[in-house]
This record gives structure tokens, C-alpha cells and sequence, in this order.
């Protein structure tokens, strides 16, 4: 509520740059995640591009390269299990943000946008707090993104491999 002559109390302005700064750690996460599935994607189709480029080339029977093949499927598969462990642990922290936000307006709407005596768990940093719940609608259709992004390529490539050998 605004003081006497109309300005904005203290708590007023602390739960405004608290909305503002709960928007932009959604963004940021989403930054971050979007970041990670590109340089995932690129290194990966790329890295598979190089190697099925140097191995056109060569005038050996492709049971020769083999293990070379396999071998780089293995770190394939393991570098999208790291990556998808570290795109998962963002999604979970952006949706943690998302549902202290939609708790934090739910509960001003409610109150006629009467800041005082906001629960101080609303006020709290939620991205890091891992007892936060994150489990929500847009989260079960993030993990299907998720899945088309680290799924596909692995799926893809050990087609290609296994018809190439």
C-alpha cells in the first residue's frame, strides 16, 4: 500500500524487484537451457560430420573403423546423459521460479494487492531451493522438448552407424 502522499512503501518495492527479479531468472534459465541444447546439438551432429567425413575418404572396409564408430557412439551416449542431466537440473529450477511467481501473484490478487504480510516463503530465492516443488504442466511439456532434443540425435546417429556397419 502506498504511504500518505502516494509513494510506495518498503515492502511494496521489495515484492515489485522481487517479481522483477523472479522474471528475470525465468528468462535466464531459459537462456541457459537454450544454450546448452544448441552446443549440445552442434557438437554432436558436428563432431559426428567430421569423423563421417574422414572416414569417406578412405579406402578401407568400413569393418575396419568399427570400433572407431563405436567408440564415439559410447561418448556420444555419455556426453547426452551429462548434458541432459544438466538441462534437466535447469528446467527444474526455472519451473521452481515459475510456480513461487504464480504463488506470489495468486496470493496478491487475493489480498487486492495488499503487500503486507506476504508469507516470507513467497519472498525467498526459488531456482536453488531444492525443496521447492517444481512439478507442474509446463514442466512435463519442457521434459518433452527435452526428450525430442537428447533423444532423436542418439536415436539418428546409431541408425546411420548401424547401416553404415
Amino acid at each position: 500500500m502506498p504511504d500518505t502522499e502516494g509513494k510506495p512503501d518498503f515492502m511494496e518495492k521489495f515484492v515489485l524487484s522481487e517479481i522483477a527479479g523472479k522474471k528475470a531468472a525465468i528468462h535466464a534459465y531459459d537462456g541457459i537451457v537454450w544454450k546448452i541444447r544448441s552446443g549440445f546439438l552442434t557438437l554432436t551432429f558436428g563432431g559426428w560430420a567430421i569423423m563421417l567425413q574422414s572416414l569417406a575418404g578412405r579406402d578401407q572396409a568400413p569393418h575396419d573403423y568399427k570400433p572407431l564408430v563405436w567408440g564415439l557412439y559410447l561418448f556420444s551416449l555419455g556426453f547426452t546423459l551429462g548434458a541432459w542431466f544438466v538441462d534437466r537440473s535447469y528446467i527444474q529450477r526455472k519451473f521452481r521460479v515459475i510456480i513461487a511467481l504464480d504463488r506470489l501473484t495468486e496470493v496478491l490478487t487475493a489480498r487486492g494487492g495488499d503487500c503486507s504480510g506476504i508469507p516470507a516463503d513467497l519472498l525467498i530465492i526459488a531456482g536453488d531451493n531444492a525443496i521447492k516443488p517444481y512439478d507442474c504442466a509446463g514442466y512435463r511439456n519442457a521434459l518433452k522438448a527435452e526428450s525430442v532434443v537428447y533423444l532423436a540425435p542418439l536415436t539418428v546417429i546409431f541408425a546411420v552407424v548401424f547401416w553404415l556397419l
